[in-house]
């Protein structure tokens, strides 16, 4: 068996309004993490016929798909509670968000956290089948990476 592989099982988003109150994304079935780069265009007529380029601006954003369930929970985020943070309530509102490996810790697991935005927040419903959600939370600011405690 390979060391240091992880279990996807093993990562999970929380959520929250600071890093004191955060809360797991209810019923989740997966989650990503995406971190981009812009370029900057810098090909000119020395470059020989091959594109040039500088780093941009950084992005990052973290996504999640859980299945969708019709109650706001107190302990854990579902579509309900990302929907006030778009349309309801606490429209427009920023969160706070980590990317986090739970079971077996250790001081090299790392943390991915920073404030976001609920950009995009879509549901699911076949036929016979579990209606699921999907949500994007787009940084604003820094991703900042630690040590898990």
């Amino acid at each position: 068996m390979a060391t240091g592989l992880v279990n996807g099982t093993d990562l999970v988003i929380q959520v929250g309004t600071s890093e004191s109150n955060d809360v797991i994304v209810a019923y989740a079935t997966s989650c990503s993490l995406e971190i981009s780069m812009d370029e900057i265009d810098q090909t000119n007529k020395s470059s020989n016929g091959w594109k040039s380029i500088i780093g941009g601006t950084r992005s990052w954003s973290i996504s999640s798909e859980a299945l969708y369930q019709n109650e706001s929970k107190t302990d854990e985020k579902g579509f309900i509670e990302f929907w006030d943070h778009l349309g309801g309530t606490a429209e427009r509102t920023p969160v706070y968000v980590q990317l986090m490996r739970t079971g077996s810790v250790t001081s090299d697991n790392k943390i991915y956290h920073g404030s976001a935005y609920v950009t995009s927040l879509s549901v699911n419903g076949g036929t016979e089948d579990q209606a699921t959600f999907s949500v994007t939370l787009t940084g604003t600011g820094v991703l900042t990476e630690a040590a898990a405690a």
